[in-house]
């Protein structure tokens, strides 16, 4: 055999053995993933046995084998980490085994070393929890923040727990949240968790952002602040949403009334400072298109007493104030018990007009002056089933709706 063709078998043979080293770490590994996909603490020690150098499998194994055997858990964290510095999962779990065993310094460290290594949302919310848990308010707001620019799924999470060191309605400010959908998930909380009069500030941030999809938020928003007796933050979302162009009605300063939408060009909305349709059996309401109107039926069989229609009315205190209005009725009767009422905001009535009964096109009116105090007054039309009549069955139709300031306080 000659030199050359020497080292042709021996390079052959060098290839051979390569690729049969390869073949049989290939083997390994399909067997070491096999037995980490059976997720058992006995099945991935296999796999960490067969593959040693694996982090990922390590890792696994510590979750899973923690609670029986904390000891081996540390060990194969520290292994993991050592393997991989860049394994935020790695080093987050070991700092909170650290942590349940009483080692807080140690803890500290390896939950930092997570952060430094993951720049990803999950350390940041461990550290901040983490944080919580020692009442460190400083250090629990600092990650905080550190962590809202990272967020993806739900904030609420974080939300709750920062309301548990303390709510103020202006995390916006205290976090600098500047992505809008997480300003919006700031807003759903507040609403959704008892802070509903810490909203307005929130919800002003949130409105600046003029989005569309941001909408119905607000407006639930602006009902729940009036509810709350915050006028002007429920002022300031209502107007706002004027302005940019988001709702159909006109702005009030650009009407003689300081009714919205009192002609009933626009079917009501239902909230902030449009006419609500409160939902009551045996009572239906329908726009009117000729004359342009509102028409509330009675069926006859509604409660004898009912409140189908109220708009809540910004007034300035110790203003008299007009409210005019045209209507026709059907199958009311003389007494329809049928009449405008004005309220304030507890439900002390302020004042109440005559009974709504015409079969021809009327006007009518009626007076009042907001009390010391006032700022919102609740407009409705009430039913009332007079004594010694039977429950009204028809309808009135209501139209041009207004309420004009007559006198303003201190004239």
């Amino acid at each position: 055999m000659t030199g050359r063709a020497a080292a042709r078998l021996a390079v052959t043979a060098l290839a051979a053995a390569g690729f049969a080293v390869a073949c049989a770490w290939s083997v390994r590994l399909a067997r070491a993933d096999y037995w980490f996909r059976k997720e058992t603490a006995e099945a991935t020690a296999k796999a960490v046995a067969l593959t040693p150098d694996q982090s990922e499998y390590l890792v696994r194994l510590a979750l899973l084998v923690g609670d029986e055997n904390p000891a081996r858990a540390l060990a194969a964290l520290g292994r993991a980490v050592e393997l991989n510095p860049n394994d935020g999962r790695a080093w987050v779990e070991l700092g909170l085994r650290l942590e349940e065993t009483g080692n807080f310094p140690g803890a500290e460290r390896m939950l930092l070393k997570a952060a430094e290594a993951d720049k990803t949302y999950l350390p940041r919310w461990t550290l901040l929890n983490y944080y919580f848990r020692r009442n460190d308010a400083e250090r629990f707001w600092y990650w905080s923040k550190a962590a809202v620019p990272m967020i993806y799924g739900d904030p609420l999470p974080l939300f709750h727990l920062c309301g548990r060191i303390e709510e103020d309605g202006r995390l916006i400010d205290r976090l600098d949240i500047g992505k809008p959908p997480i300003q919006a998930g700031y807003v759903f909380y507040l609403l959704d968790s008892g802070h509903a009069d810490l909203a307005g500030p929130a919800s002003r941030r949130l409105l600046a952002g003029n989005r569309k999809t941001d909408v119905p938020l607000l407006l639930d928003a602006c009902d729940r602040l009036i509810d709350a007796r915050q006028i002007d933050d429920a002022e300031a979302i209502w107007d706002g949403l004027l302005r940019a162009g988001r709702l159909p009605f006109r702005p009030r300063a650009g009407t003689a009334s300081i009714l919205t939408n009192g002609d009933f060009a626009i079917s009501p909305i239902g909230h902030g400072f449009d006419w609500r349709l409160p939902e009551v059996e045996g009572i239906s309401a329908a726009r009117e298109e000729d004359p342009v109107g509102l028409r509330l039926t009675f069926s006859g069989m509604q409660a004898e007493t009912a409140e189908p229609l109220l708009q809540f009315v910004r007034v300035e205190e110790g203003a008299a104030y007009q409210l005019r209005y045209s209507y026709r009725t059907a199958g009311s009767g003389a007494e329809s018990g049928l009449a405008w009422r004005v309220a304030g905001l507890s439900g002390g009535k302020i004042a109440e007009g005559p009974e709504l009964s015409s079969d021809d096109p009327a006007d009518g009116s009626m007076t009042f002056v907001a009390p010391p105090g006032c700022r919102m007054v609740r407009l409705s039309l009430e039913y009332q089933r007079r004594p010694g009549t039977t429950r009204i069955a028809g309808y009135v139709a209501l139209r041009d709706v207004a309420i004009q300031l007559r006198q303003s306080a201190g004239k």
